[in-house]
């Protein structure tokens, strides 16, 4: 086995709250010098904070002394989802809950170099400062990131949208898990945030960055940033961890440039990768990553037509095989029917017996415009 770092050059600091509404705390984190995390439990009752324990309670286990690869931390996050699933659908209560994650690993290439592997699954953000521009490592997995990346809606009008809270992807939804992955490099001076969405949508980036710049160490960063969420309304719980790299390497050539967040050299491969049995990791080059990480919505949150839609469309399409038959009836009817015939009735006097006519005999034409088949042949009037 690899010998992995024992001490890696990281200081951090974390700080959690319940909100200004909620009454319950659904987030979890850990944060020890190997692993640090956050998940955002969800489920209703206390469902979601199970949910979000057993994850972070899986990276301490499975991840506190690192990993030798990118591949030992996805299975981590994995078993996770297992656990999360199973419990879910043995216990009533338990029914229906998840949690997102977002997470960070100090990994060992063999050489002793260090590096860090991101995780993320879910709407748990992780960002990074360097060189003073903070940048998303992350991207969500929920429905308004959906409508901001096919260009629906802004950045800023997904911060206060109805559905913000819908997220497309959770550990405990599905037997199995995509999970999103990066492997990026140990960088003196960056500093990370992983953060629940409690935080974001509270505090726009602009926000963060200026807190992250006023706050020198990594738990007066947290600890501002929680304050800050509170402040501007505290909708939700709300759980910051921040990490800071004390030593390591030169930061990039052109990193005050990178404008995508996810451009970190050609040496950083971004990576995504599907966890389901018997998947393979697929390697992306930086120029198709902005197209494959786009959020992926999975069957079980595609909406399904209820039963009021059903019969809807049910009616419709008999009244429009209905209204088919008519009109093939009618014209069948039309094709058809006789010529329209015109009828004329004569009508005579008879001589009268007390003294002879000098009235003309009484004629009477009469013309229909309606086919008429007589059964019988006209007579004349009496």
């Amino acid at each position: 086995m690899t010998d992995l770092p024992t001490t890696p050059a990281l200081a951090w600091g974390a700080a959690t709250d319940t909100g200004r509404v909620r009454t319950e705390n659904e987030d979890s984190f850990v944060a020890l010098p190997m692993v640090y995390g956050v998940a955002d439990g969800m489920g209703g009752h206390a469902a979601g904070e199970v949910a979000s324990a057993i994850a972070a309670g899986m990276l301490r286990d499975r991840l506190s002394a690192g990993a030798e690869s990118v591949d030992v931390v996805v299975a981590a996050v994995v078993e996770a989802n297992a656990s999360i699933f199973q419990g879910a659908h043995s216990n009533a209560a338990q029914r229906g809950m998840g949690t997102t994650l977002t997470a960070m690993v100090v990994l060992a290439d063999g050489t002793g170099q260090r590096r860090l592997a991101m995780v993320n699954v879910g709407d748990s953000r992780t960002y990074v400062l360097r060189a003073g521009r903070l940048r998303r490592v992350t991207i969500d997995h929920s429905y308004v990131q959906e409508l901001v990346s096919t260009g629906h809606i802004t950045e800023t009008e997904a911060r206060t949208h109805p559905r913000r809270n819908i997220v497309t992807r959770a550990l405990g939804i599905e037997p199995n898990v995509r999970v999103d992955t990066w492997v990026l490099p140990f960088v003196e001076g960056d500093r990370y945030v992983l953060c629940s969405d409690g935080l974001v949508d509270e505090v726009d980036d602009a926000e963060i960055l200026d807190l992250l710049m006023e706050n020198a160490t990594p738990q007066d960063a947290a600890d501002a940033l929680v304050a800050c969420a509170n402040e501007h309304g505290g909708r939700d719980n709300v759980t910051v961890v921040v990490v800071d790299v004390l030593e390591g390497d030169d930061p990039p050539t052109g990193a005050a440039d990178l404008d995508v967040d996810l451009a970190w050299g050609d040496e950083q491969p971004d990576r995504l990768i599907d966890a389901e049995a018997g998947s393979a990791p697929a390697t992306l080059g930086a120029a198709a990553v902005a197209t494959a990480l786009l959020p992926i919505t999975p069957a079980s949150t595609r909406r399904r037509p209820g039963l009021g839609a059903l019969l809807f469309g049910l009616a419709v399409g008999v009244i429009g095989m209905l209204t088919i038959v008519f009109v093939l009836v009618v014209r069948h009817n039309a094709d058809n029917e006789p010529a329209p015939t015109t009828t004329i009735v004569t009508t005579t006097s008879s001589p009268s017996t007390t003294a002879p006519s000098t009235t003309a005999p009484s004629t009477t034409v009469r013309t229909s415009v309606t086919p008429v088949t007589p059964s019988t042949p006209p007579t004349a009037a009496p």
